[in-house]
């Protein structure tokens, strides 16, 4: 590794300032140095790779190592990474951040909020040999990539040219993979996202406004109101099972504009309880005219009490001989037309699988109308609806001889 480093120190600034693969210095970041740090790791869950740019030369080539399970680009995450100086007269080896993602997550504060999780990390961070300063990579100015890359360096160790050895390195790599290995088993379970937003939540007026809203919303229904939401009884109309021909791929397709996330949350979860208030009525209303006052009033909202049962509605039917069942209904709410494609959970779609002869989807639709509309579909949702996966987590097929 040593031999290799210097090579780029002393090779990169005479290189073409077109990246070209015939390049010996590219061949070197590209496919060698990374080659030798993964051999050298021994672990299946790093991806080693470098980068000098694209089209023109990059001021500050690197070379990065990515634990999969956290992130698979430098653009966004938490990974290692040496970073070269421009003037070349040396290199760092640090934990860093993908600095895009703080732009694509907060704009014009990119570098404020980035400075506050960096801190943060190094506030935890108590036993290392590893400097929490800032590193240097050049005068670089606010806009420009490597000015980014120092914000959100959270360790770093400097090797002057012609003044780091083999065994300094490898000491050094192994010591900052520890660290990178503990950090990364807290993230098993949530996204680095997600990690941001909580290390941010005192700060972000917007997330602080989420919290409240969505607070404001999972109090909104009182226990006691039987009619919390203020409308008429028997508003909803019930109509014939839809024949649903369109599967959810429509979901997939690319969305042109911004999206006010927390808005959209609270409009979402606001149709969702009212729909559910609406199927309550009913299914109150529906058992009184049957002359089964005492199963009306087992009627139970679930779905209040937590999150995990897969269906919202517990209540009851009578067949002809007065026999009574359970149904366990999942409501689905919009306040657009019939055929707008919902989201559906795992556990919604297990349970109605596990229940199949109790389960029941109430699809409500013009949830805001005067009279709000819906259908029923019982048993399994996959006997009922089209059900399209819209998430995948997609890896690199690389090359046999990709080195």
């Amino acid at each position: 590794m040593e031999k290799l480093f210097q090579f780029i120190l002393d090779n990169y600034i005479s290189a073409p300032k077109l990246v070209s693969n015939i390049d010996d210095v590219y061949k070197v970041i590209k496919h060698t140095l990374p080659f030798e740090i993964k051999n050298f790791l021994n672990d299946n869950k790093l991806i080693v790779s470098g980068s000098m740019g694209q089209g023109r030369k990059s001021d500050c080539p690197w070379i990065s190592i990515m634990n999969a399970d956290i992130t698979r680009t430098t653009q966004s995450g938490l990974y290692i990474v040496f970073l070269f100086k421009k003037d070349m007269t040396g290199f760092y080896l640090t934990l860093n951040q993908g600095i895009k993602n703080f732009n694509d997550l907060f704009k014009n504060k990119k570098y404020e909020y980035a400075t506050k999780v960096t801190n943060y990390f190094k506030e935890e961070i108590i036993e290392t040999s590893f400097s929490k300063s800032e590193i240097h990579l050049g005068n670089f100015k606010k806009g420009e990539r490597p000015y980014g890359y120092e914000k959100t360096t959270i360790l770093s160790k400097y090797y002057p040219s012609n003044e780091f050895s083999d065994l300094i390195l490898k000491n050094d790599l192994i010591e900052l993979t520890k660290i990178y290995s503990y950090i990364s088993k807290h993230f098993t379970t949530t996204s680095y996202n997600d990690v941001i937003k909580q290390i941010l939540a005192s700060d972000l007026p917007i997330m602080v406004d989420g919290d409240i809203a969505i607070n404001e919303i999972k109090n909104f229904v009182d226990p006691n109101d039987e009619n919390p939401f203020g409308f008429r009884r028997k508003l909803i109309e019930k109509k014939p099972y839809v024949d649903i021909t369109k599967s959810f791929s429509s979901l997939t397709k690319p969305k042109i504009g911004k999206i006010d996330y927390i808005k959209k949350a609270y409009k979402d979860m606001k149709a969702g309880l009212l729909g559910e208030s609406l199927v309550m009525d009913y299914e109150k209303e529906r058992l009184i005219a049957l002359e089964r006052e005492d199963l009306a009033s087992k009627v139970d909202w679930v779905e209040r009490y937590a999150d995990g049962y897969g269906y919202d509605i517990l209540s009851f039917d009578v067949d002809e001989n007065g026999k009574e069942k359970k149904m366990l209904i999942e409501v689905k709410s919009t306040s657009s037309r019939v055929d707008t494609e919902f989201y559906i959970s795992r556990n919604e779609v297990e349970t109605s699988v596990k229940y199949k002869n109790n389960y029941c989807v109430y699809r409500l639709y013009d949830v805001y109308a005067e009279s709000p509309k819906f259908y029923e579909a019982y048993g399994e949702v996959s006997k009922n609806f089209i059900l399209d996966p819209v998430t995948f987590m997609a890896r690199y097929k690389f090359p046999e001889k990709a080195f």
